[in-house]
């Protein structure tokens, strides 16, 4: 009778054990990174849909300016806009954006019905809530649109767009989904008069307020309760999230971790 070589049960057993131990160290990473990239295709798909309806409303309404938007005020004792700006926010999202973009559902900033959730930022600080105010096609949520300039001249920048913005756009890639961080899946874009650009570019260089430079603002090491509103930008334009594992990136400088 001819012998056959085989493993021993111990040995299959060991080698499946060494295999599970290895996909417990690698799956974790090969998941996030996936989800990263995810990210970066849902804020391109974000800004090119609300330039896109941007535009479309400005051809049919005249130039942002002269819509009458009203400088958004935050209440810092009870936490919540007044009454005016969110009357102001909801005549703004009715009148010039629904028309002009695809959404499952809208909840006014006047309601007391849209559903709120906490949120940090990119260090773990908490500051805040979100409400879900406008619902899109594909699960995403636009918190807030928050006007900054009646007249859309606040300049943070060295080009037009930077240098005309009329306010911000809060954006979460996956509605109230943990983890609620600003730089993780809460990202912000301004609306100016020529369309919507991400926070934190590299022309971005002012440091009044308002303005949220990559450096100050998508830094784990520099905590702060805004931390993260700087990170759209270099997620669109550099296809990554690798501000999350290191420190030491900067638009004229390293653009990985690697």
């Amino acid at each position: 009778m001819k012998k056959r070589n085989a493993f021993t049960l111990a040995e299959v057993l060991i080698t499946l054990g060494i295999i599970g131990i290895v996909a417990a160290m690698t799956l974790p990473t090969l998941i996030q990174k996936n989800n990263e990239k995810a990210t970066v295709t849902k804020l391109k798909k974000f800004m090119s849909v609300m330039n896109s309806a941007l535009q479309m409303s400005i051809e049919v309404n005249g130039p942002i300016e002269s819509w009458g938007l009203t400088k958004s005020v935050y209440d810092e004792e009870t936490g919540t806009n007044p009454e005016e700006t969110k009357i102001g926010q909801d005549y703004f999202i009715k009148t010039y954006i629904l028309p002009y973009i695809k959404y499952v559902k809208y909840c006014p900033p006047t309601s007391s019905d849209c559903y709120k959730y906490d949120r940090h930022s990119l260090d773990g600080t908490a500051f805040g809530t979100l409400s879900e105010q406008l619902i899109l096609a594909d699960g995403a949520v636009i918190n807030s649109f928050w006007f900054e300039s009646s007249s859309c001249s606040l300049n943070v920048g060295d080009n037009k767009q930077l240098s005309n913005i009329c306010g911000q756009i809060f954006y979460d890639t996956n509605g109230r989904k943990a983890p609620n961080k600003t730089g993780e899946d809460v990202f912000l874009f301004y609306f100016t008069k020529y369309g919507v650009v991400p926070m934190g570019t590299a022309m971005e260089t002012s440091e009044m307020s308002g303005s949220f430079k990559f450096s100050k603002y998508c830094n784990k090491s520099v905590p702060n309760r805004l931390n993260g509103y700087g990170c759209a930008a270099w997620v669109i334009y550099n296809e990554n999230m690798d501000y999350l594992h290191c420190n030491d990136l900067s638009w004229d400088g390293k653009k990985t971790c690697k």
